[in-house]
């Protein structure tokens, strides 16, 4: 879930800024490499945004708590690298105004047990499985923009207060409890009995600002803007998998939008069943023909 808290924290941060400016443009790249021990040997995240972006989720990051991007990235991500051996880079583009963000490490590491990628034998098959882009929860949550009810402004109830009232029958005062009603109340002047009255006011709901169908298109808008591009290398060829592009031993994926929330990545490899075993022919192979052409060398003698 972590991967997707800061997806998260991205879309809500710069929000204002796709009103404002009608654009977003954030390239999320992933390379994963597997060895035949079921253990990622390599790992890179790269976030690509705009200078402009990057400034807003500055400041959203220091309003969650975090002192810098940094901190808040290496937090989020820490259950797909770990904690150790990342080396953390942010490369400024001045002539196209762009911020790379990038996270990579090199040594064979084991993803921690609460992590969103496993890593499991099949048999002799290796499975990874990656689940960061895919979150019910998150696909809800967007279903529902726009169709949370609108409530009126809460109106609290005054205190109960004593009043002197005239007492007809008794011919005399008397000081009372009033129980104020919870619905709200004004004094107006009633031209017809020429007195003050009290009436009953109607809370006016609030109007949202955008309309549901208005608040859908805007966050097709911006998460439209968002892309990922994921690539993964097995130990051997792939035999099933969920990606776009398969060469291999080699898989990638390449969504954006809504597919943010329900993309699975998922490659079953089947590496070869006895490390070396051609290599291992080739070389008796080619022994057994040089003791041939010996043997026939030494008959023709």
């Amino acid at each position: 879930m972590k991967k997707m808290k800061i997806i998260f924290i991205l879309v809500c941060i710069i929000l204002v800024f796709v009103l404002t400016a009608g654009c977003l443009n954030l390239a999320i790249t992933n390379k994963f490499t597997v060895n035949k021990d079921a253990q990622i040997s390599s790992a890179e995240y790269d976030l690509t945004m705009d200078c402009q972006t990057y400034d807003l989720l500055e400041m959203g990051v220091q309003h969650q708590g975090f002192d810098s991007v940094k901190d808040a990235i290496e937090a989020n991500l820490s259950k797909s690298l770990g904690t150790e051996n990342v080396v953390y880079n942010e490369i400024v583009n001045t002539q196209n105004k762009t911020v790379t963000i990038s996270l990579t490490r090199t040594d064979t590491y084991s993803p921690p047990a609460d992590s969103k990628i496993s890593i499991q034998k099949d048999g002799d098959n290796i499975v990874f499985q990656d689940n960061s882009f895919n979150s019910p929860q998150a696909s809800q949550a967007f279903a529902a923009i726009g169709t949370a009810p609108t409530f009126a402004m809460p109106v609290p109830t005054p205190a109960p207060t004593p009043m002197v009232v005239w007492n007809a029958t008794l011919q005399g005062y008397q000081e009372i409890i009033v129980i104020p009603t919870p619905i709200p109340t004004k004094w107006v002047y009633n031209t017809t009995l020429q007195n003050y009255e009290q009436v009953e006011v109607t809370p006016t709901p609030f109007a949202p600002l955008f309309s549901a169908a208005e608040e859908q298109e805007m966050m097709q808008t911006m998460l439209s803007g968002i892309t990922v591009d994921y690539y993964l290398e097995m130990p051997g060829n792939i035999v099933n998998t969920t990606a776009t592009t398969v060469n291999g031993n080699k898989a990638e994926w390449h969504f954006s939008g809504t597919s943010l929330f329900n993309t699975t990545i998922y490659a079953e490899s089947q590496p070869p069943s006895i490390p070396g075993f051609t290599s291992s022919i080739t070389i008796i192979g080619f022994a057994l023909v040089l003791l041939f052409f010996g043997s026939t060398r030494k008959g023709s003698r």
